[in-house]
């Protein structure tokens, strides 16, 4: 699993709890996320969301555009108008309790796309 935000407190705190229920969780920064996800083939990204939607949808779509594509599980801030903004994404709000975290993790890794096949890479 990989987290990638700007936010320490919460990364570290997140990435602790995770850890302690035997998830392997490797942080990474905004702007190495796609690198550091595909040279450690994560099965879920937790993205933690900024002001930019845009950035953030253009993101997700490279991460869902990889050959092994990871579950992407939204981390927002806000309230629930904001989680229900970001529809066909899982999306969680920050700060949620870690055992709804885990339920959310668990529900995003068996929604995990499949694998391209070499024909769908070829044209990527």
């Amino acid at each position: 699993m990989h987290r990638s935000g700007r936010y320490r407190r919460f990364i570290s705190d997140t990435s602790f709890l995770l850890a302690q229920r035997g998830y392997e969780v490797h942080e990474t920064s905004p702007r190495k996320t796609l690198e550091a996800v595909e040279r450690h083939r994560a099965d879920i990204v937790l993205l933690e969301t900024d002001a930019s939607r845009t950035m953030a949808a253009r993101k997700i779509a490279a991460l869902q555009a990889l050959a092994a594509a990871p579950s992407v599980l939204v981390v927002v801030e806000g309230d629930d108008d904001e989680q229900q903004r970001w529809q066909g994404l899982p999306a969680v709000r920050k700060w949620t309790p870690i055992d709804t975290l885990v339920a959310q993790i668990e529900a995003a890794a068996l929604n995990r796309p499949a694998p391209l096949s070499e024909i769908e890479r070829a044209y990527q």
